[in-house]
């Protein structure tokens, strides 16, 4: 004798045997990545760039007035891998401003070989493309004072823990940095990289010294201003940081991060060669650091 099952019981095991034979019959749909597809809708890519001129890096060419450099030419290639138009914004008052606004969706994602601290993950998500060591361009003088040899394995604490003045471009990483990791510096922000060089090579004619005893950013920076000028390291000398590393990243917010940042691995890895050192950026950019004629 059969079972005798109740009415309603019977009622919802014919609906659920319809649900799933007409699912079944449906066409099976690819779920879409939404923040790739609203950019290829619009059809331009939306970065937003620094205000400034950092070569080879980003900035104006003067023969052709045309953006150039080595994070234009990343942000062309990402556009031209989505099939799209390309679009910078270069609105941001400074580095900092330029991680708040992508974090607040102003723009797809942040690029110009913006570092990695704390505060800047409190606004958006990076994801790292290069990595530099920390360097200091500093009066022969200052690092005399010191006591201490630079081949001596004390010179590096004895410089971190001195009375330094470190000079650079102020509301960016570089500030942070230099009160992390000089603590007893006098940190003195410039509104760009070329008046904080210029305040360290000035000296004032009545004191016979300058503003400033360094001027910090990463080795691409450092190195490159001796290069360009030999004569210049018969008064000042590049200090490079092994164990101090700038972990340059572009930055995504966080509906960004999610639609995109596995886009971006992909690319770092296929189209942009890896993670790339400072070493690597000085010989693939090595013409650009010539000695000035």
């Amino acid at each position: 004798m059969s079972p005798k099952w109740p009415k309603a019981f019977v009622r919802h095991l014919i609906a659920f045997t319809l649900t799933v034979a007409l699912l079944q019959a449906l066409p099976a749909l690819a779920a879409e990545n939404s923040f790739i597809n609203s950019i290829q809708q619009r059809g331009y890519l939306k970065v937003g760039l620094p205000p400034y001129n950092t070569p080879p890096a980003y900035y104006i060419d003067k023969k052709t007035e045309k953006l150039q450099g080595y994070d234009v030419e990343l942000a062309r290639e990402l556009a031209d891998k989505l099939g799209v138009d390309l679009q910078f914004d270069r609105e941001s008052k400074s580095f900092n401003s330029l991680v708040e606004r992508v974090g607040a969706d102003d723009f797809d994602l942040a690029i110009g070989k913006l570092g990695l601290t704390y505060n800047r993950l409190f606004d958006a998500f990076p994801v790292q493309y290069l990595s530099f060591r920390h360097a200091l361009l500093a009066d022969r003088k200052f690092i005399s004072s010191l006591g201490v040899d630079p081949e001596d394995d004390g010179f590096g604490d004895a410089l971190k823990t001195s009375n330094i003045r470190i000079g650079s471009i102020e509301n960016s990483t570089w500030e942070t940095e230099a009160k992390v990791n000089f603590p007893n510096c006098k940190f003195v922000g410039y509104k760009n990289w070329e008046d904080a060089q210029k305040a360290l090579l000035a000296v004032d004619p009545k004191t016979k010294k300058s503003a400033i005893d360094a001027i910090y950013r990463d080795a691409t920076e450092i190195k490159p201003i001796v290069y360009k000028d030999p004569d210049l390291s018969l008064k000042y000398v590049p200090v490079l940081f092994d164990d101090i590393i700038d972990r340059k990243s572009i930055y995504l917010s966080e509906k960004g991060y999610i639609g995109f940042s596995d886009f971006l691995d992909v690319f770092i890895r296929r189209e942009w060669g890896e993670v790339k050192s400072d070493e690597r950026i000085l010989n693939e950019y090595q013409a650009y650091y010539q000695p000035v004629s």
